[in-house]
């Protein structure tokens, strides 16, 4: 009974340390309210014994109403504890009223009167200061009342006083102001009391801490400057000061002691950054900036790189007049591009016919066997090159591993008939001398052209665009004029694409998720890009533009801040729903985005329940650890995570053990073969059993006819998406759509109308 009591009172030890003000409030309201309810119940029983024998019917009425209120308010303290608060400062001055009004003896009204005074108290145990502070003036008029020492002349004709009365209002006066107001004031330093304790231990563990990293912060070999965000030093350790004899810490700035180029703030934000010291002009250190997160200040890391420095001079003096003077290479003895790109004054007006040719594979071959065996092929490749074509070719080695040809013999051959003699003619395999039992598989890729020695970097340059349009199976391409204009093509469209993505021209289109009855639960959000004349720029024009470009990241970020405002933009009539983006996994690799993703769930938690992420399966880099790292640490915070394309990916089923997802989508590649392929229909049945038996949310994409619909229903599919329930329109249409949508099935609308 006593523990029993103690968890009604939260008085046990764990309660003590829960942070929690709601039961804190709660454990204060009961104790009063226990404690009171205890004495008030004997003072109702006595006097409505007294009031029985009296024939004062009304009397008891009165104070069983009063104990009756007294028991719900402490009955409903956990689930409406601030109507049972509210109550019980009623109850007070209901009480204190009532005494007032029909008690006419003045000198016992004045016992209830100063009952009152009990208001600011729990009011402020209960609410808190602001409402303390108005019971505190409330107050006035009891205590202006007492100066006056009069009663207020009757209402009603109505004496509630009965002989024992002196006795019961003594009862309430010391019931409060003896037990129920010190025994909350116990609780409440009690509290005070274990989490000052509990402060302190963290202090002392905080400090021991501090104290630890100080230690090895001050004896850390490395030199190295907290400073804030304008260079200013903060501290320094032991390294540091013997760099930096005279430092004033809070005074002295980073820029005193180094010589900086550039603006110090600049120079600041960069992750490092090469200097000297002002006093010293042959000294060179290096200053790393360390990543401090959830920090305000700047942490320095200085490396003196003086000696580093000096030889980095002298290699590159060395690599200077080795540019200068040497022209072959130093791997296949061949002429390198510096022959190249500086034919012989007797030769500047031949014409020529050129082919660049392109180990393709060979990184992959230095990194299965090494770099020596990648040298080696490029000598054995250059002997081939030279037996195959004799002194028809002038033979030259690139940077990388690409070689050039160079035809200068008349008649001239032209670049269409050297096409197919490459395809014959270049090597394909390899074996090396030393390594006769192993042969290494060369994937080439050529371009030809025909141009004249004056300008060999535009003959160099054709032959690359010509190897830009080459395919596995059309490795040999032959350079002219509508290659360029198909880069050009390709660049016009990167160039709009760029643009659209600089000046935001993006909006966010949404598509609804239904239930079979066509109600709407959830909308997926779908990105749509404009050109300047608001033409619509297609999504299978821009996404892999975006993808090949190095954009995905910014792309990815001003989507989700296109998303965002959409979400501010919400009408206030509109329910708020869930509503889904498809991220890449090269999206969640993004250390940019991921930060912003990141930073915006914890700033705004309450977005977390409605924005849901739809990864990509299709993408190769789903399947990578620190993407499902990552989206682990995001389930953790409670986002859901759809898995999108689902069954068309690298890994599906260790998708579904890798990432936390709560949800797939059927890919609609396999919802199009329902009714058609009995295989693709028990695909799609093992997948919704697969996600049932997981516990994870299942819908179909892609429905476009009924047949579609009822066959996935009965194979238990309770959510959909696709053109049949509507294509991806302008925010505005679906949200109109979504207000005044009913339960009614749509497809009963449909019939009723034909």
């Amino acid at each position: 009974m006593l523990n029993w009591l103690k968890g009604f009172l939260f008085i046990r030890e764990q309660d003590f340390l829960n942070p929690d003000r709601t039961i804190l409030k709660t454990s204060l309201l009961r104790i009063i309210l226990l404690s009171g309810a205890i004495l008030t119940t004997s003072i109702v029983l006595h006097s409505s014994l007294i009031a029985y024998e009296l024939n004062l019917s009304f009397i008891i009425g009165i104070t069983v109403s009063f104990l009756t209120v007294l028991f719900l308010a402490l009955w409903f303290t956990r689930q409406y504890l601030l109507a049972s608060s509210i109550c019980l400062l009623a109850m007070v001055v209901a009480a204190c009223l009532a005494m007032l009004l029909f008690i006419p003896d003045f000198t016992l009204s004045q016992a209830g009167i100063t009952f009152l005074y009990t208001l600011p108290l729990m009011a402020l145990f209960l609410f808190g200061r602001k409402v303390a502070f108005w019971m505190m003036c409330f107050n006035t008029l009891p205590f202006l009342l007492l100066l006056r020492n009069q009663n207020l002349p009757p209402i009603v004709d109505v004496d509630i006083s009965l002989p024992a009365t002196h006795a019961y209002l003594n009862g309430l006066l010391f019931m409060f102001f003896n037990i129920c107001i010190p025994l909350s004031a116990m609780r409440l330093l009690k509290t005070q009391k274990v989490h000052a304790k509990q402060m302190i231990q963290h202090q002392h563990a905080l400090q021991r801490s501090l104290d630890q990293y100080a230690e090895i912060f001050d004896n850390n070999g490395t030199a190295s400057f907290f400073c804030n965000e304008d260079g200013v030093i903060l501290n320094l350790n032991n390294a540091a000061k013997q760099i930096a004899a005279d430092v004033t810490l809070n005074r002295t700035r980073l820029c005193d002691i180094f010589a900086v180029d550039q603006d110090t703030n600049i120079n600041l934000l960069a992750a490092s950054f090469q200097t000297r010291l002002k006093n010293n002009d042959s000294s060179r250190y290096l200053l790393q900036k360390a990543s401090l997160e959830h920090h305000d200040t700047l942490l320095f890391h200085c490396h003196d790189i003086t000696a580093q420095a000096n030889h980095e001079l002298e290699l590159n003096r060395l690599k200077k007049h080795h540019i200068s003077t040497h022209f072959y290479d130093l791997v296949t003895g061949l002429p390198n591009e510096n022959h190249w790109y500086n034919p012989a004054p007797s030769a500047i007006h031949q014409e020529m016919t050129v082919a660049l040719i392109k180990i393709d594979n060979l990184s992959q071959i230095n990194a299965a066997f090494g770099i020596s065996v990648g040298d080696a092929i490029l000598k054995t490749f250059a002997l081939e090159l030279k037996e195959r074509f004799g002194h028809q070719a002038k033979i030259y080695r690139f940077r990388g591993a690409s070689f050039a040809l160079e035809l200068t013999e008349q008649p001239l051959i032209s670049p269409e008939t050297l096409a197919p003699q490459l395809r014959l003619r270049i090597p394909t395999s390899l074996k090396l001398k030393q390594e006769q039992q192993i042969e290494y598989h060369l994937e080439c890729r050529v371009g030809c052209s025909s141009g004249n020695k004056s300008a060999p970097q535009q003959a160099a340059e054709q032959c690359l665009i010509a190897i830009k349009q080459t395919t596995q199976a059309n490795p040999v391409m032959v350079y002219y004029v509508g290659l360029i204009n198909n880069l050009l093509e390709a660049s016009s469209q990167e160039s709009k694409i760029r643009d659209a993505l600089k000046h935001n021209r993006l909006e966010m289109w949404l598509q609804p998720k239904v239930l079979a009855d066509g109600h709407i639960v959830s909308f997926e959000a779908l990105a749509r890009m404009f050109d300047k004349d608001d033409s619509m720029i297609m999504p299978s024009t821009f996404i892999p533009i975006i993808e090949s470009s190095q954009l995905q990241a910014i792309f990815a970020i001003k989507v989700f801040r296109q998303l965002l405002q959409l979400i501010r933009a919400w009408p206030k009539n509109v329910p708020m729903t869930k509503i889904a983006f498809n991220l890449s996994g090269q999206d969640i690799l993004s250390d940019r985005f991921f930060k912003v993703l990141i930073q915006t769930y914890i700033n705004h938690p309450e977005l977390i329940p409605i924005l849901e992420i739809e990864i990509t399966e299709t993408s190769v880099f789903s399947t990578h650890k620190e993407t499902g790292r990552r989206l682990n640490t995001l389930a953790r915070m409670g986002v859901s995570i759809a898995i999108d394309d689902f069954g068309t990916g690298h890994a599906s089923l260790s998708q579904l053990i890798d990432i936390s997802a709560d949800t797939i989508k059927i890919d609609r590649y396999f919802v199009s073969q329902l009714g058609i392929s009995e295989r693709h229909t028990q695909i799609v049945n093992a997948a919704i059993l697969l996600a049932k038996s997981l516990k994870l949310n299942v819908i179909a994409e892609g429905i476009e006819t009924e047949t579609q619909l009822i066959q996935l229903t009965a194979l238990g599919c309770e959510q959909f998406q696709g053109y049949l329930f509507g294509k991806p329109a302008p925010a505005s249409l679906w949200l109109k759509t979504y207000q005044m949508q009913t339960p009614t099935h749509w497809l009963a609308q449909k019939k009723t109308a034909n």
